[in-house]
């Protein structure tokens, strides 16, 4: 049984620019890889699965380094030559890890994947694919900043 996520939904601001928004009220500013201010998607792609990790492991973290640990994780990713995907994207968490013997410190690592493994939707939907649609359909009451005329 699926059950559906929280409503999202994204409002063209201009030519290859955009806003997400979420029923909580966040927003993030969407654009091509060129353009200042931005995200792009596969920006955002890397920082939902960081983000994941990071939220996933947050308790565990905590309860080993305090509260009040701060943390940052860097994220790569490659892309096969010539292919419009990624094949890899990683996140590295870095901490002061060093009121740690480096016993405690590979037990921890060890039970941050765990945790990672068992919790990140994100990093569940990778490994599995997920389906996706993305659909065009009419509707008379969105929003229009100009004339509509051209073609598709």
């Amino acid at each position: 049984m699926s059950t559906e996520t929280t409503p999202l939904h994204i409002t063209r601001e201009g030519p290859r620019s955009f806003i997400g928004r979420n029923a909580r009220g966040a927003e993030v500013r969407i654009g091509g890889s060129d353009a200042d201010g931005v995200f792009s998607p596969g920006e955002l792609l890397h920082l939902a699965l960081a983000a994941c990790g990071m939220l996933s492991s947050d308790h565990l973290l905590a309860s080993r380094l305090g509260a009040d640990f701060e943390a940052t994780t860097d994220i790569t990713a490659t892309k096969p030559e010539g292919e419009d995907r990624y094949d890899s994207i990683t996140a590295v968490i870095r901490a002061d890890l060093s009121a740690l013997d480096p016993e405690r410190i590979a037990s921890l690592s060890e039970r941050t994947h765990r945790a990672v493994d068992r919790q990140c939707t994100v990093g569940h939907t990778l490994e599995h694919g997920a389906a996706y649609t993305v659909d065009v359909v009419d509707d008379p009451a969105a929003p229009v900043s100009g004339p509509r005329t051209g073609t598709v």
